[in-house]
Order: C-alpha cells, then structure tokens, then sequence
C-alpha cells in the first residue's frame, strides 16, 4: 500500500472517530437536558389532570344546581342574603377564623358556626364556584379556609359575606399558591384592573371586574369588610411567591351580564396552555432532528452524509 493511501485511511479513521466522539457527546447532551426538562414536563401534567379535575368538579356542581325547582332555588338564595344581612349589621368581629372555647384552637373552618355550614350547603361540601378566565383558572368553593377546603380548590373566608351578591356584601374567596401539583390561585398576581371573574351559587353566577389589588400582613382586614351600599368579591392568596409572608388581594366590584361584562362562556380564553403545548412540541421535534443525525458513508474515497 503507497503512502498516499496509508494516509488516507488513516485521514479516514480519524474522521469517524471524530464523527462518533461527535454523536456520543451530543447523545449525552441531549440525555441530560431531557433529564432536567422532564420533572417540568410531569408537574405540568400533573398540574393539568388537577386542574380539569377541579374544573369537572365545579361544573358538576353548578349543573346539579340548574336542574333545581324554582321554590328551592329561591330558598336557598334567601336564606344566604339573611346570613350576609345579618353579618353586615354585626360588625363582622371574626374574621379569617373563630377560637374553640374549650382547647383555645384556632378553627379556620369555623366549624361551631352552625347556621355557617347549613347555609349553601352543597354536595361534597362544595358552596359554589369560582371562575377566572383571565389566568384559566375554574374552582369549586367550599365553607372556610382550612387545608381541607384548600387542598381540594378554593374555600370561602369565614366572616365574610356569602358569594351570592347583593348590596352591603363583600366576599372573600381563597386559595393556595405555588402548590407543586395544583396551579390554583399561583396566576393571581397576572389578574390586571378591568378583569372580570365569576362566582356561581344558588343556581347563578354574577360577574365581578377588577377595581383594585392590594398587598397586606395577614393580620389587615380591612380591605376586606364590608363597604356599605357596594356589591364586592375578592380573591386572596399568599404571596411574595414562595415566601408567603404577606398576602395578595384582588379585589372587583359587580357588574351586569352581557352589558358590562360578557358571558363566562363568552370570555376570552388564557393561552398559556397553547404556549405551553406549543412549545413542548417544538423541544420534542428538535430533540428528534438532533438525536438521530444523518448516517455516514465512503463514496469515492470521501466522508459523505446522507440526507
């Protein structure tokens, strides 16, 4: 064999060991940013399953209430404006919980509050619903704000006007942020002035549109008593995210159906989860044109690529 062609041979062998050091390090490059993409990919998937979960539960809810006699629907709504009326004339002197007399517990479901529980009481101890369409959040609410209420959706603040409107009320929907497998309340900071979010019981749902939000200690409620003559819902959740030392309120006031707010059926949609799903497509095709490069071959002496 010429020393031409030694050489070229050997030019050829070290070109292929070139290629596979090439491939291997790309292969172990492409492992290890799936490796940390995928614990984000499966807490969005988690936190999706959650979330429509949550949202089946709330549609339940609000369609067994449909399907009510008026005499019953009209019952029930009554008999929630009397606890609120009652409630807007007594000061509103607990707030957020009551104290058990005996152990000196504090109680954040407000359990010994009978006529609390028998009011709005629904299956599964679900109140209500609350909807959000501005960060696509849809949550059934129930009685209190204890971590049996947050860890199933949103609870209702005890001390608070029920969420069936109407003039002297004000009520207060919460829910946890920055749960790993629950999305719940985390958008809530995104809520802007001029949304509008909707709180369905007693068979209906009114509509409220964003005047304010609000940063406080967890001990200030003054923003959120009762404003004499207004009709006011507020969400609340921990915050700064994942410090939780303070607590964020946003805080609309109501406003009529279609005129001044559409539909919830008829709201814009949040297109996080399009982004979401688009660009989880996008990694996954890339990651396919990189991993499986094209073959090598020898044609005429030459590294060739085939397409």
């Amino acid at each position: 064999m010429t020393t031409a062609a030694t050489t070229r041979n050997v030019t050829r062998r070290e070109r292929r060991r070139t290629l596979r050091r090439g491939r291997r390090l790309l292969a172990m490059a492409t492992v290890c940013l799936l490796l940390g993409i995928t614990p984000l990919l499966a807490i969005l998937a988690i936190q999706g399953g959650n979330a429509r979960r949550e949202a089946a539960e709330a549609a339940s809810h609000e369609a067994a209430q449909a399907e009510w006699m008026p005499a019953e629907q009209k019952h029930v709504l009554e008999r929630a404006r009397a606890y609120n009326r009652v409630l807007a004339r007594s000061g509103q002197h607990a707030i957020g919980s009551i104290t058990d007399q005996k152990t000196g517990a504090v109680d954040f479901a407000a359990k010994a509050d009978k006529e609390y529980w028998a009011t709005l009481k629904g299956a599964q101890g679900v109140m209500g619903t609350v909807r959000i369409p501005r960060i696509g959040v849809t949550l059934p609410i129930r009685h209190g704000s204890d971590e049996s209420a947050l860890a199933n959706g949103a609870g209702h603040l005890y001390g608070t006007s029920l969420p069936v409107g109407g003039k002297d009320t004000h009520t207060v929907i919460t829910a946890h942020r920055g749960v790993p497998d629950k999305e719940l309340f985390t958008r809530l900071d995104e809520m802007r002035k001029g949304d509008v979010f909707y709180l369905a019981a007693a068979g209906r749902t009114i509509a409220y549109k964003v005047v304010r939000t609000d940063t406080v200690d967890p001990q200030d409620t003054s923003q959120v008593r009762i404003r004499k003559g207004r009709d006011l819902a507020t969400l609340l959740t921990c915050t700064p995210y994942g410090v939780n030392t303070q607590r964020l309120l946003v805080t609309g006031e109501r406003v009529r159906m279609p005129e001044d707010a559409p539909r919830p059926e008829d709201a814009p949609r949040d297109m996080k989860p399009v982004w979401v799903g688009l660009g989880v497509g996008a990694f996954v095709l890339t990651v396919g044109l990189i991993i499986i490069p094209a073959r090598p071959t020898i044609v005429g002496g030459h590294l060739k690529r085939r397409a």
